[in-house]
């Protein structure tokens, strides 16, 4: 009677597989190999402008004064990236931190870090936490 039992529930077992497996979403592959397109819309753009200051200080952002001094504390004299942000610096501009309003981290599109300001416009950036 055990054998029986065990045999039934190895046929049910693996019709269940079988069917799961019939009716499983096709895979990225498979959509590739039949030839499956689908047109993709280009993203919403943000509000404002992603380089004006003011249109961030609208959306929420948090700017906050800093300095060149203080962006080296953060990322060490011999950093590249460090080296490649105070290279745009001119007399005239500032450096201010930016944070990404919370519904942007919210979303997995928080960023935070400093940028060189002229005409308030941001001319360089520099991250230093991503989400």
């Amino acid at each position: 009677m055990g054998l029986r039992r065990t045999r039934s529930l190895w046929l049910v077992g693996f019709c269940v597989l079988a069917i799961c497996a019939c009716a499983r979403e096709p895979e990225v592959q498979d959509l590739a190999e039949s030839g499956w397109t689908q047109e993709i819309e280009p993203p919403e753009p943000a509000e404002g402008s992603p380089d004006s200051i003011p249109d961030l200080a609208a959306a929420g952002w948090t700017i906050t004064p800093s300095s060149l001094s203080e962006v080296e504390q953060v990322f060490g004299s011999e950093d590249p990236d460090w080296i490649r942000f105070k290279s745009n610096f001119e007399p005239g501009d500032r450096v201010v931190r930016l944070i990404a309003p919370g519904r942007q981290w919210a979303n997995a599109a928080g960023w935070d870090g400093y940028a060189i300001v002229r005409d308030d416009k941001v001319v360089a950036d520099l991250a230093v936490l991503l989400s």
